[in-house]
């Protein structure tokens, strides 16, 4: 319990104070230790049933992701985009430059470009992306799309990148990975990407697609109700679906190639349980995220997508576990152990 009381101290310090404060206290907090009490305290919590709240005193969660994989497993170890998937504490992202370059999407989402490398074509082709495929496929496999302002921002270089992660507050030793192994982050209602991560138009239309889900259960409210594997799960769903929609002989392959590298996992008998993927993200030796993509396209398969959206809508209004028994008809814990591959 002390540790809890210090940590709120710290977090309240971070984000209260005068600007040097904040800037010295996010330091403290971002410092080994403190990240240790953390994961410690992040772990009390879920024995004790206190996630959800200790998850919203500690700040949002910066979710790290990508829609990249490579198409040869051999690749995998220099692409691994998504399977490096980073968590890192923030309140916000800083505001966006209202001067910058911008495409409006939608009523709610507006692009910018994060640097003047990012061309007016890029933006205009990001834009029909969203409004072709990204959000049709969210609202036809959620029944939810997002309701509030979201920004996109795009950059171009790993310079421009990283100075403007610097800017918001994501310590120096930790910019290095997040700007190379990469495809983009997504903070409350706010999306930044970097193009350079990107191999194509289909990279992209995941990418948006992915992120623009978190981005929807953000403003949903359920967020932080689902657990890692399933939340990962339906934008990994929902991008993947966007991509082959530009390029389906790619998608089909990359979705082959990590199936069979994952079942090779199983086989290892180094699968970890879908409950335990949240303590085990960055230490896994294999992609988790496409382990709840896999989770999900079960659930999907076996209940029909009707009723997905059905426990996804009932989620908003209750605990997710409730939820999940009267839609599916077993316990949140009972499938996630019940699960392989």
């Amino acid at each position: 319990m002390k540790k809890i009381a210090i940590l709120i101290m710290l977090y309240f310090l971070a984000y209260t104070f005068s600007p040097q404060l904040q800037t010295e206290t996010k330091s403290l907090v971002q410092s080994k230790p403190v990240q240790e009490a953390v994961t410690q305290v992040s772990n009390y919590a879920a024995d004790h049933g206190w996630s959800e709240i200790v998850q919203k005193m500690l700040g949002t969660t910066l979710q790290v992701v990508s829609g990249v994989s490579s198409d040869n497993p051999a690749l995998e170890k220099s692409m691994r985009l998504l399977e490096n998937h980073l968590q890192i504490r923030l309140h916000t992202l800083p505001p966006v430059n209202p001067s910058l370059k911008k495409e409006q999407a939608s009523q709610t989402i507006t692009l910018y470009a994060g640097d003047t490398g990012i061309s007016d074509e890029t933006l205009k082709s990001a834009s029909s992306l969203i409004t072709s495929d990204s959000l049709p496929i969210i609202q036809n496999n959620t029944n939810l799309n997002p309701k509030k302002e979201t920004e996109v921002v795009l950059y171009s270089s790993p310079d421009l990148y990283g100075n403007a992660l610097l800017k918001a507050g994501i310590s120096s030793d930790e910019i290095s990975a997040i700007v190379s192994q990469t495809g983009g982050i997504t903070v409350d209602s706010a999306i930044w990407i970097p193009m350079y991560n990107l191999q194509g138009k289909d990279d992209l239309a995941n990418v948006l697609t992915h992120e623009l889900t978190h981005v929807t259960f953000n403003q949903a409210g359920i967020g932080t109700k689902l657990p890692l594997w399933l939340n990962e799960g339906v934008c990994w769903h929902n991008g993947l679906a966007a991509q082959e929609k530009v390029n389906s002989t790619r998608t089909n392959r990359i979705i082959k190639a990590m199936t069979a590298n994952l079942k090779k996992t199983a086989q290892n008998g180094e699968l970890l349980p879908l409950d335990q993927i949240d303590q085990s993200l960055l230490s896994a030796s294999y992609n988790v995220e496409f382990q709840g993509y896999l989770a999900t396209e079960q659930l999907i398969d076996k209940h029909g997508l009707d009723r997905f959206k059905a426990f996804l809508n009932q989620t908003q209004r209750q605990d997710v576990q409730r939820s999940f028994q009267q839609n599916f008809g077993q316990s949140l814990g009972e499938f996630e152990k019940e699960f392989t591959i």
